[in-house]
C-alpha cells in the first residue's frame, strides 16, 4: 500500500510539472547585409531585406546597424576681378545629413559638417575652402516589444519583403559679398546590417509530460496485480 501511495504522489508531481510554461531559447538570425554609395550629397536609395522565417520561431526583437563613409566640401565662386573676403559675419558651412529608417520608426540620423569659413578667396573658381570627413558606426535598436510577434508583423516573412530607406540631404549657409557664390559636394558609402532575435521554445514540458504517462501506465499495471 506504501509503495502505491509513493507511486501515486510522485506520478501528481509529475503531472504538475508538466502543466508549467515551457522555457524558451533566445536565438538570432546571421545578419543580412546590403550597399549604397552616393556619387552627390543629395541622394537616396531603399535597401530590400528578407522578411524573419516564422518557421524558426517568435520574433522578438529586430536590430539594425548603420556603417557610413562620407566627405563634405564648401567651395566658392568669385566672379569678381579681385580677392574678396567671405564669412562675415556668419562663416562659410555646410550640412549633410543621413538617415537609415525602416517600419516600426526603426531610425538614426548623421550629421555631418564643415567647420564654417572666414577668409579671402581669389577671383576665379572654384575654390574649396572645408572639408569634413567622416566614418561611422551606428546602431538602432535592437527594437523588443515583449515578445509579441503581431508587433513585429512588417518584419516577418517573405524575400526582400522589407525595405530600409537610405537618404543624404545636404545645405550650406554664410555670409557671401556681392559677385561671390557658395556651393557644396560631396559623397557618402556604407552598409547596413539587419539582425532578428527571436524565441525558441524548449521541449521541457513534452518530456515532462512524457514521465507522466509512463508512471500513469506503470500504477495501472500494480493495480491490476
Amino acid at each position: 500500500m506504501k509503495q502505491k501511495t509513493s507511486l501515486a504522489l510522485g506520478l501528481l508531481t509529475a503531472c504538475l510539472i508538466a502543466t508549467a510554461p515551457a522555457s524558451a531559447s533566445v536565438m538570432t538570425t546571421p545578419w543580412q547585409t546590403a550597399t549604397f554609395d552616393f556619387s552627390t550629397i543629395n541622394d537616396s536609395t531603399t535597401l530590400n531585406f528578407n522578411g524573419f522565417n516564422s518557421g524558426l520561431g517568435s520574433l522578438v526583437g529586430v536590430t539594425v546597424e548603420f556603417t557610413l563613409n562620407e566627405t563634405l566640401s564648401d567651395y566658392i565662386y568669385n566672379i569678381g576681378t579681385t580677392s574678396a573676403t567671405i564669412g562675415a559675419p556668419n562663416p562659410i558651412s555646410a550640412t549633410a545629413t543621413t538617415t537609415v529608417s525602416g517600419p516600426l520608426s526603426l531610425t538614426t540620423v548623421n550629421n555631418l559638417g564643415t567647420n564654417g569659413f572666414v577668409g579671402v578667396v581669389p577671383a576665379g573658381g572654384p575654390t574649396t575652402v572645408e572639408s569634413a570627413s567622416t566614418p561611422l558606426n551606428s546602431l538602432v535598436g535592437p527594437v523588443t516589444l515583449n515578445g509579441n510577434p503581431i508587433s513585429l508583423a512588417s518584419y516577418i516573412g517573405g524575400t526582400n519583403s522589407v525595405a530600409i530607406s537610405v537618404s543624404s540631404i545636404g545645405n550650406q549657409n554664410g555670409s557671401l559679398p556681392p559677385n561671390v557664390f557658395s556651393g557644396y559636394d560631396g559623397n557618402a558609402n556604407g552598409v547596413v546590417s539587419l539582425q532578428y532575435e527571436y524565441n525558441v521554445p524548449e521541449p521541457t514540458s513534452i518530456a515532462l509530460l512524457g514521465l507522466g504517462l509512463i508512471g500513469l501506465a506503470a500504477l495501472r499495471r500494480r493495480k491490476a496485480d
